[in-house]
């Protein structure tokens, strides 16, 4: 997925600012499909000049762009009244853009994953952010980043009702190289967002210690909440962004990663056996066999963690909660500022606990998750899901604990089933090091510790679900 830079935004009222402004005349009068004057004009009708900032970002599945904005307030009437409505204003923006053609080096099956991940991420702004908001709850609408303009363009590659998660949709691309070329020109699709940064008080960073992971649970439990209960709210969720929310859903997957999923096990755990003591957990014998154990588990364990929309404990989920997509408020920043969330690309339906059990993960030494430090941190998230969906239902609403581990254990063996399929089937000690100071990357994917705890706690949760399949 994708994560946003910190980035400056200067001398405006964010509330003022539409997505539904119309474009300024000067938006208008180019035809140069590289100008980002229309894009820019949605956030800033009097958009006179603008240029790029630094290098971009540039990830698998999205660019981004820092984009210096040269505007006149006295074409809008958008700009506080301490702004001079006749000064030339400088202001910073982010835009995040997925263009098909950028792509055609994947699989169709993962090209397609990438083009529909935009489509529910323009979604989630402009359909479903508003829904959420409508409650007029001041804490989520200050934890979501306000996005001025969103839109895409997928005709001819993916129908606007087909499923999010139906991988086996044929390919459509042409094998003619100018045919190709034609049908993908235009493709894909954009979102205009606020911009972020120390200025601002916020930052990111990954690993994050328990204090900051919990405030990033705490912030993911009042999104969670916001859609708890609300089914008609959910089947729109469910209908439009996914019936099956998260980057690693089992049946959105390339096929190949469960396939491999055996040989891919003996080559991780052939590549670190032996490296120190913390790999000492590879030798033992159920351990030995958890790539098997795994692909054995893997259509049960995402059968259980995927619910319907109507299910009891069924919400909205985050569905790429790693400690970079996050946005945290820095130490001296105002103690009622919350953590920002990011990139909902992977938006949909699902146990909202899965986002904490990939969260953890993601973003936590395996020193902070001793000693009681995990259940610390899933005791925290379920205290304030507790509290956000009882203020807004009025009344007293509890998670059973032991509903809320069940959850939790499966969503962990889930999360390792991604990790081995996609990651470790290449994974050696010399990638983990070149990848440890990689803040995009989980933890247990360039930190041997964190690695090796993850795999000692899933074994254990694995043999939990084999009896229970047993029983």
């Amino acid at each position: 997925m994708f994560t946003l830079l910190a980035l400056l935004f200067t001398c405006q009222t964010a509330e003022g600012l539409s997505s539904s402004s119309l474009p300024s005349q000067a938006a208008k009068m180019t035809t140069d499909p590289n100008d980002l004057k229309p894009i820019l004009s949605h956030a800033l009708p009097g958009i006179i000049s603008y240029e790029h900032v630094g290098d971009g970002v540039k990830q698998a599945n999205a660019e981004g762009s820092r984009i210096l904005s040269r505007h006149s307030s006295s074409l809008s009437e958008k700009y506080d009244d301490e702004c001079d409505k006749d000064a030339i204003l400088e202001t910073e923006l982010f835009l995040k853009r997925v263009a098909a053609k950028a792509y055609t080096h994947k699989s169709w099956t993962d090209m397609r994953r990438t083009l529909v991940y935009a489509r529910t991420e323009v979604r989630f702004y402009n359909e479903i952010v508003p829904l959420l908001l409508a409650s007029n709850d001041d804490m989520l609408r200050r934890q979501i980043p306000k996005c001025f303009h969103a839109t895409y363009d997928l005709s001819g590659l993916i129908e606007e009702d087909s499923l999010t998660t139906d991988a086996s949709q044929p390919s459509p691309l042409p094998e003619d190289e100018e045919q190709l070329n034609a049908l993908l020109a235009t493709k894909g699709g954009h979102m205009l967002l606020e911009s972020l940064s120390p200025s601002h008080g916020y930052y990111q960073d990954s690993p994050i210690t328990r204090k900051q992971s919990l405030a990033c649970l705490k912030a993911v439990a009042e999104l969670h909440a916001s859609a708890w209960g609300d089914k008609p709210l959910l089947k729109q969720i469910n209908d439009r962004l996914s019936s099956a929310g998260g980057s690693y859903y089992l049946q959105f997957r390339n096929p190949k990663e469960l396939q491999n999923m055996v040989f891919s096990w003996e080559l991780f755990r052939g590549n670190f056996v032996g490296l120190n003591e913390k790999t000492k957990i590879l030798e033992k014998g159920s351990v030995v066999r958890l790539g098997q154990r795994v692909y054995d588990m893997a259509e049960y364990v995402s059968k259980e963690l995927t619910p319907k929309w109507d299910d009891e404990y069924a919400t909205l989920v985050h569905g790429d909660y790693k400690a970079m997509n996050v946005f945290l408020p820095s130490d001296d920043a105002a103690d009622d500022k919350p953590p920002i969330m990011i990139d909902f690309s992977c938006a949909g339906i699902g146990y909202g606990i899965s986002d904490v059990g990939m969260h953890i993960c993601h973003a936590n030494l395996a020193e902070d998750l001793e000693n009681g430090g995990e259940e610390e941190l899933l005791e925290g998230y379920l205290t304030a899901l507790e509290e956000a969906v009882s203020r807004r239902k009025g009344e007293s609403w509890t998670y059973p604990r032991d509903v809320a581990l069940r959850h939790y254990q499966l969503a962990c063996i889930d999360y390792l089933r991604f990790i081995l399929g996609r990651f470790w089937r290449t994974a050696t000690p010399e990638s983990f090091e070149k990848k440890k100071a990689s803040k995009n990357t989980t933890l247990i994917n360039r930190n041997v510790d964190a690695a090796m705890a993850f795999i000692e706690k899933v074994d254990k949760y694995l043999e939990v679900f084999e009896q229970e399949i047993k029983a």
